[in-house]
């Protein structure tokens, strides 16, 4: 992964994501299993770090699926307060899913350093200058995005709107890097596989 273009690597993760999104039952064991794993090899201690941050927000996720989707009890002795066993099964597979895609946001951290994302996020975004959209603002915003969900910024999520993208950004160099042809084979196997998803 680090020896491809930051753009390469942000659509494989991109396209992981999606793929957790969209995989059921043992496909998404599968997935949670090679992503946790990997995240354990590789970023260990960022991914413990960003577990930590969404420990609430993985507790409520499953108790509102667990408790708040109807169907059997599952503890039919508690009677209305029991959880179902399909919000259960329900609570299990978001909850996967969501520490999933932070393990995956650890690897990408982990092998992407502010100027690489830079640079990769503003050769995805540059066809989009062609119909007048900013791209260099919208890559710094999304930096930002990334820099909020490893350091949030004491004033929380509201000093990513208040401050203005140059400063922001803190004057961050970048280098802008060509994609190479290795580069455009993966990110078009990707893109074909996705359309093909899509239409299957």
């Amino acid at each position: 992964m680090p020896a491809f273009h930051p753009a390469t690597r942000l659509v494989v993760w991109a396209a992981l994501v999606v793929l957790v999104q969209l995989a059921r039952g043992p496909l998404l064991g599968g997935f949670g299993l090679f992503i946790g794993g990997a995240a354990l090899m590789f970023a260990a201690l960022r991914s413990w770090s960003l577990l930590l941050r969404i420990r609430y927000l993985l507790l409520v996720s499953v108790v509102l699926f667990a408790f708040f989707t109807p169907g059997e009890l599952a503890l039919p002795w508690l009677g209305p307060v029991s959880p179902s066993r399909e919000g259960l099964a329900l609570a299990l597979t978001q909850g996967l899913r969501l520490v999933a895609v932070v393990l995956l946001v650890a690897l990408l951290l982990e092998f992407t350093d502010e100027r690489a994302l830079v640079s990769g996020m503003l050769t995805l975004t540059s066809p989009l200058s062609l119909l007048g959209m900013p791209s260099r603002r919208l890559a710094v915003r999304l930096l930002l995005v990334f820099r909020y969900v490893e350091n949030p910024p004491a004033e929380g999520w509201r000093g990513l709107l208040a401050a203005s993208v140059e400063a922001d950004g803190g004057g961050l160099a970048f280098r802008s890097v060509a994609l190479h042809w290795g580069d455009r084979v993966v990110i078009g196997m990707v893109v074909l596989l996705g359309l093909g998803g899509m239409f299957w």
